[in-house]
């Protein structure tokens, strides 16, 4: 424990990329590789079903995966010790947060591959405006507080 009475927090140590197998008596989710295929495997498989229980509801993908996230996050499921040790342990967020990033970043490049420069070029000058102004002002104003 610090002096001040607060608990102090020490980083998991890192995992191993992969096992010598099941086989050679290697528990596979020890590892970060399998562990990360059960993790995504996990949120496809719940995100998935979810977007099928909702179709009828005339709900979108992104609802499902919202949902998804709230069930499989700290809100419901996180709460359970023993799901949380096993599917989601904190040695294993590092190698989830960097998927997810690389995902994100992906995400992007798709979206910026679907621009059309043209109505770019013809919104540009508005949308820099805009930019502009939605970033000084409030920086303006919160100064003089």
């Amino acid at each position: 424990m610090a002096s001040n009475g607060t608990e102090a927090h020490t980083c998991p140590s890192p995992m191993k990329a992969t096992s010598n197998g099941v086989f050679q008596g290697d528990n596979p989710l020890n590892f970060a590789l399998p562990l990360a295929i059960l993790q995504i495997c996990v949120v496809v498989v719940v995100t998935r079903g979810l977007a099928v229980l909702l179709r009828p509801l005339r709900q979108p993908r992104v609802i499902a995966e919202i949902v998804g996230g709230i069930l499989l996050g700290p809100s419901v499921l996180g709460r359970n010790k023993s799901y949380l040790k096993a599917i989601f342990p904190p040695k294993s967020i590092t190698v989830l947060d960097t998927l997810a990033n690389l995902g994100l970043l992906f995400f992007l490049f798709f979206a910026g591959l679907e621009l059309d420069p043209k109505s770019l070029r013809r919104t540009g000058k508005k949308a820099l405006g805009i930019a502009i102004a939605g970033i000084t002002l409030p920086f303006a104003l919160g100064i003089g507080s």
